[in-house]
């Protein structure tokens, strides 16, 4: 889980207590923060912006419960961060209840209290609902597929795929350049940001059981800046994401992965010859694939190979109105109509 994503996720929990625990995720966060600077660079930085560009190393525990009523806790601690200077007076306890976001120094004091504003109060009530009506996923990932039709309508978007030699999928869309590599399991990104700083970033996954998408476990970051004098400084940080602990007695990762579940297929109207993509949850297999005329009922069954990404090849279907229909591991009938000219 990015932390970016950890961040933005902050504001949307609530505090509770005497509640049975439905879902919990543990896990500890070790960040490296330095600055990459050539000699005569060093010599440019004055006294204040070598405090600012030393190693820093952070130890965080994070920590999530949501209890039965669908209130939630979150939590980090700053366990270690080896440089910091006793002037700082950094937090080391960050906790978010139904007062706000509390503040806590090194002996467990609270510091101070920051109310939410009526947006994050409202974002917390959304959260909640969200989490009652469609479970709770903690941020796993997939790798898209990219199949040729896939590239050609991605095309009509100014999205440019590329297969590169080595295997990598290179995706370009609106400036922004993310290279996938499914065999190293990490995506890099690259863009310009809002202050034109050239900014690169590569995240490091590994496969969370089987079809279980994949959990984040390491993400470098880095970042072109200037300092007073000129340009000189590649800013970067290594997070990474270790000891992940999740328990979900309530089923809410398997009902969240129940709601993501989805068949689509393009284009739509067609010839009879398209692509359908299936996305499936948390260890769930196709079993079966079949196109209904839904003026008859006829049926053709589809051979899909065991793959979620496939083509349907049936240019002779009269032209009418039909529906795919994907019968997953767990009985759940997905469904998609569409159209044969």
């Amino acid at each position: 889980m990015k932390l970016a994503t950890l961040s933005a996720a902050l504001f949307f929990h609530s505090f509770t207590y005497g509640q049975n625990i439905i879902y919990k995720q543990t896990n500890k966060i070790l960040e490296y923060n330095y600055g990459v600077v050539d000699t005569a660079g060093m010599r440019k930085l004055s006294e204040i912006e070598k405090i600012k560009y030393e190693l820093k190393f952070v130890e965080k525990s994070y920590s999530e419960t949501i209890f039965q009523n669908y209130d939630s806790e979150f939590e980090i601690k700053i366990d270690s961060n080896e440089y910091e200077q006793s002037w700082m007076k950094l937090a080391k306890r960050y906790k978010y209840t139904n007062a706000g976001m509390e503040l806590y120094d090194g002996n467990n004091t609270l510091m101070k209290t920051i109310a939410y504003t009526p947006e994050q109060l409202t974002a917390r009530t959304e959260k909640k609902d969200d989490i009652r009506d469609n479970g709770f996923h903690p941020g796993l990932v997939s790798f898209p597929e990219f199949a040729p039709a896939v590239i050609t309508q991605l095309a009509t978007q100014n999205v440019i795929v590329t297969t590169l030699p080595t295997g990598e999928v290179k995706v370009v869309d609106n400036g922004e350049t993310t290279t996938y590599n499914k065999a190293k399991n990490t995506i890099v990104t690259e863009f310009t940001n809002k202050d034109g700083v050239k900014c690169k970033i590569t995240d490091g996954y590994e496969p969370y059981g089987t079809n279980g998408g994949y959990l984040h476990r390491i993400q470098k970051s880095e970042r072109q800046i200037y300092s007073d004098n000129g340009p000189c400084i590649t800013v970067t940080k290594l997070t990474y994401y270790n000891d992940y602990n999740i328990q979900d007695d309530g089923g809410l990762m398997a009902k969240a992965s129940d709601a993501l579940e989805t068949v689509t297929v393009f284009p739509n109207p067609s010839d009879g010859v398209f692509t359908a993509k299936v996305q499936l949850g948390l260890n769930r297999t196709i079993s079966s694939v079949k196109v209904v005329n839904l003026l008859n009922g006829s049926v053709t069954n589809i051979d899909n190979n065991g793959q979620t990404t496939f083509l349907v090849n049936l240019p002779n279907l009269p032209s009418g109105n039909y529906a795919l229909q994907v019968l997953t591991s767990t009985q759940k009938l997905l469904s998609v109509n569409f159209i044969k000219l």
